[in-house]
């Protein structure tokens, strides 16, 4: 779905280069998160796949087309494109922000009325009581919802975002991260994520590209990434806990037995992380945890010894 082809960027002729010589393939369907330190050429990066940048060298192909033979603002209208701040229009109202591009790409009222109660819906919010309000009436997690709502709102195949929940509080943001990613399983796209957050990018992403001086040190799965880092570099970006990190990939479910735990043990769901079981475990000063359903029946046990042979 998207080709980046050595691809270089210089913002002037005899200067440094900010993106160099990168190479990038982002499979059809899939979420690639770009991370790595402030400089490092990131969001230049994705800057360029939908021509907010033009590379100075290289090749740039999202389906299929070459995107420095297409308009930028035709390019930009079929690729969704969310960013920290949400950047929605602030004398419209939720109704009118999230027909934006449909409006432009000549739809009919019936069809934005209807995408835009179908968009509300999906990500969580009520079209009765948003549709009419206007972003400062807004908290910042709808404010956001929304901004995810409009990259939609043309059922593009590609989504740009751009740190898309730095600016919310931690607790929502896990909260929309979730969320989010529930979408994704939802409506398939392919999705490039810039963050400065490892565990987000962890989190969201199918595969991360860590970048270092405008070029990628290493692409691969989390799980790889985090159980063999590429370089020094790599190994030090991830940190020490990165094995404690790679238990955020693996669910209760995936490592529980059906054995039946002895009463008076904590409880864990088999939805929950295996970080978030080996937390549990610590705190409770165990080595079992009982698996509970949501009706509160007992489906199995975890062990301290299968979250390790994870």
């Amino acid at each position: 779905m998207i080709n980046m082809e050595h691809v270089t960027k210089r913002f002037a002729a005899d200067g440094p280069a900010s993106v160099d010589d990168l190479s990038l393939v982002v499979p059809e369907g899939t979420t690639t998160a770009l991370i790595g330190p402030s400089g490092c050429g990131k969001t230049t990066t994705m800057r360029m796949i939908n021509r907010l940048i033009d590379p100075t060298e290289g090749k740039i192909i999202v389906n299929g087309e070459d995107v420095t033979k297409v308009d930028p603002v035709q390019l930009r209208r079929h690729i969704g494109y969310v960013i920290q701040q949400v950047g929605l229009f602030p004398h419209m109202t939720i109704a009118q922000n999230i027909a934006a591009v449909p409006k432009l790409l000549g739809w009919t009222e019936a069809k934005i009325t209807s995408r835009t109660e179908e968009l509300l819906d999906l990500v969580g919010l009520d079209p009765c009581e948003m549709l009419k309000r206007y972003p400062r009436q807004l908290s910042g997690g709808q404010r956001q919802r929304i901004g995810v709502a409009r990259a939609l709102a043309a059922d593009p195949p590609v989504l740009l975002m751009d740190e898309p929940f730095g600016a919310i509080d931690p607790i929502a943001r896990t909260r929309l991260q979730d969320e989010f990613r529930q979408i994704l399983r939802r409506v398939r796209k392919t999705v490039v994520l810039v963050t400065h957050d490892l565990d987000e990018a962890i989190r969201l992403g199918d595969r991360i590209a860590i970048m270092k001086s405008g070029k990628i040190v290493q692409y691969d799965t989390p799980d790889s990434v985090l159980s063999h880092p590429a370089d020094a570099f790599v190994e030090n970006f991830v940190g020490i806990d990165r094995a404690i990190k790679r238990l955020s990939l693996f669910t209760v479910h995936d490592a529980m037995n059906t054995t039946t735990p002895s009463t008076g043990v904590s409880t864990v769901a088999p939805t929950s992380s295996l970080r978030d079981a080996l937390a549990l475990m610590v705190a409770a000063n165990s080595d079992v945890l009982a698996v509970v359903d949501e009706s509160g029946a007992v489906k199995g046990q975890l062990t301290r010894d299968a979250i390790f042979a994870v």
